[in-house]
């Protein structure tokens, strides 16, 4: 059977001497596994498109129980990720985040658009990487079933003059009086909450469209991929290449 769809290579893995096994995060079928066969050779016709972070239109066959790539047509290489090593690996990590947190039946165009949209934006450079960061993760987690509440505390209702906390638990507002007893709480103020609310409730258009201060920006990053983490209930090795990174910066 022949199958025709856009996609974004998000894994790749060498196989023997030539080949290699793709992951592509697909418009119309979700997330396939499909061997490149030659790919890896100097002159391979599918050399320059099968590689990772390529988004084109692939042309794949069905076999029994494998699907091979026989043609792509790139439509975007996204080849200068690889000339900034922080872009590059906070790119891996957004990849592996929809490897490991993505649920068999989900709409594929929805996690294509985000991550799509974060590797233009990592490339153009006109957003601070930490903002980048935190809207993928946020967005991406909450595409996944985990979109947390952030309309008011989860037991009074009312946060009115009164310090917010936030579950990494179970992804809920409490407000100073109903916190306790809840677990893995972490203070926030009304600009980390408002950013958070901005990612989740959104239109898609917009999610990046914020600004707040550098300070807040990074105590957002770090609650967003806190939250990831603990939703997903897996630790991202790529996250702790990225961070690696950033401390030397």
């Amino acid at each position: 059977m022949k199958l025709q769809t856009q996609g974004l290579i998000i894994k790749e893995t060498n196989v023997g001497e030539n080949d290699k096994l793709l992951v592509i995060l697909t418009r119309d079928h979700g997330i396939l596994r499909a061997f490149a066969d030659g790919a890896r050779r100097m002159k391979g016709k599918n050399s320059a498109a099968t590689s990772l972070f390529c988004y084109g239109d692939f042309s794949l066959y069905k076999g029994k129980d494998t699907y091979k790539v026989t043609d792509v047509t790139p439509i975007e290489l996204f080849f200068d990720l690889r000339y900034n090593l922080e872009a590059l690996s906070l790119a891996q990590y957004f990849c592996e985040i929809v490897l490991k947190v993505t649920p068999e039946d989900f709409e594929p165009a929805d996690y294509l658009r985000v991550i799509l949209n974060s590797l233009h934006l990592l490339l153009k450079g006109n957003k601070p990487i930490a903002q980048i960061k935190a809207v993928t993760e946020l967005r991406l987690i909450s595409l996944a079933g985990f979109m947390p509440n952030l309309v008011n505390c989860a037991d009074c209702n009312n946060m009115q003059n009164k310090k917010i906390l936030f579950s990494l638990a179970d992804g809920s507002l409490y407000c100073a009086d109903c916190v306790n007893g809840k677990e893995e709480t972490v203070v926030i103020n009304n600009t980390v909450l408002a950013a958070m609310r901005h990612i989740v409730y959104s239109p898609f258009k917009q999610i990046f469209s914020f600004q707040i201060p550098d300070k807040d920006l990074k105590y957002l990053s770090k609650i967003t991929e806190q939250y990831v983490e603990r939703q997903s209930e897996f630790h991202f090795k790529t996250l702790d290449f990225y961070k690696s990174l950033t401390k030397n910066l």
